[in-house]
């Protein structure tokens, strides 16, 4: 079976196109971290609240728990204030077939990354490489949101000790690689915007340096 996991913090305004371009019938599951008021969603989407704000990685961890609990197989990450393309997201569900771990990559797009901000970029591209050779990934962005995992690659992770925080990406796809899951790689389209959510430069700061720890300790 195959589901979407939608995380989001505030997303009123575009929680409804991002629903709105999942396939019909899709089992999906909206994770509320925290909005005021509250999200609201459509009958047969399974909508999961924290009732206080938890964090980026404890959002995606609900979403993942209830989706594995449901039976599903195949699960894409789905960002909830449609910064990535649904299409392309949900196309990562396909490389799965030759992975346990698909990554939407921005440079892969059309554009070739250059929706990013610069200094964004410069970071990203930095960090990527230096996982690159430390675990030996194959990939031109490790730094995306856009994701989907097998269900035997989530299982494999202790998602209860990875970090609550933006670090839960770089930890999650950390210990995938060390374990030796496979990865895949395809275009992945987003867009910057007022109502794309990103964290500040002292954030950034904060994620950058827990990235590099995560890489060094190999988990």
């Amino acid at each position: 079976m195959r589901a979407a996991v939608i995380v989001g913090l505030n997303v009123h305004a575009t929680l409804p196109a991002v629903l709105a371009a999942l396939p019909p019938g899709l089992p999906t599951f909206v994770v509320d971290d925290g909005s005021a008021p509250p999200l609201t969603a459509p009958a047969g989407v399974t909508l999961l609240r924290h009732n206080k704000n938890r964090g980026y990685g404890a959002a995606q961890r609900t979403g993942y728990q209830a989706a594995l609990a449901a039976g599903a197989t195949r699960i894409a990450l789905v960002h909830g204030d449609g910064q990535y393309d649904v299409g392309d997201v949900l196309a990562l569900l396909d490389a799965l077939d030759e992975a346990d771990v698909a990554l939407g990559s921005r440079f892969l797009a059309a554009d070739g990354g250059a929706v990013i901000p610069s200094w964004r970029r410069l970071g990203n591209r930095a960090l990527t490489a230096y996982a690159r050779r430390r675990l030996g990934i194959q990939a031109t962005e490790l730094h995306t949101g856009a994701r989907a995992f097998r269900a035997e690659a989530l299982r494999a992770l202790p998602l209860e000790q990875l970090s609550d925080d933006y670090v839960f990406d770089q930890q999650v796809l950390v210990r995938l690689a060390v374990a030796g899951f496979r990865f895949a790689e395809r275009p992945a389209r987003a867009r910057y915007d007022a109502s794309v959510q990103s964290i500040s430069l002292w954030r950034s700061i904060r994620y950058g340096l827990g990235c590099v720890r995560t890489i060094r300790r190999g988990y």
